[in-house]
């Protein structure tokens, strides 16, 4: 609980004035340690934006959280039930490797980050996923 509280600070710390000024959170989360939030990827110029989950698992730090991005369920191969992406391959065993060095910002720089890099190009130019305005 003290390194969650750490992690909790150091977020609050370095982006809490742009937060503020903003009057949103890109992170919020719950008393059973359920975090949610945005995540975007850029891709020709537009936005893509999604919403994100994740659990803080009781043997964090030693276990990684798992990211769950629910509107993309069903929608890729790389993606467990409830809308968990595929973590397993290349970011776990870098985990295991670092642990306790490694934390959230980790798990999205190095987890979330390239998986969208791979995943989001390929869902739009399968016309999986299109942008907000395009819709309209």
């Amino acid at each position: 609980m003290v390194r969650i509280r750490q992690k909790r600070l150091a977020l609050g710390a370095t982006f809490g004035p742009d937060f503020k000024a903003e009057s949103s959170t890109y992170l919020r989360d719950t008393p059973p340690g359920r975090w949610f939030g945005k995540c975007w990827y850029i891709h020709d110029l537009l936005k893509y934006e999604f919403d994100i989950e994740f659990d803080i698992p009781i043997t964090y730090p030693t276990t990684a959280p798992e990211i769950a991005v629910p509107e993309l369920d069903g929608k890729t191969a790389k993606m467990y039930r409830g809308g968990k992406i595929c973590l397993t391959d290349h970011f776990k065993p870098l985990w295991a490797r670092n642990v306790p060095k490694f934390g959230l910002a980790h798990l999205m720089a190095l987890g979330l980050g390239p998986w969208l890099a791979v995943e989001i190009p390929d869902l739009i130019q399968k016309g999986v996923i299109q942008h907000k305005e395009k819709c309209n």
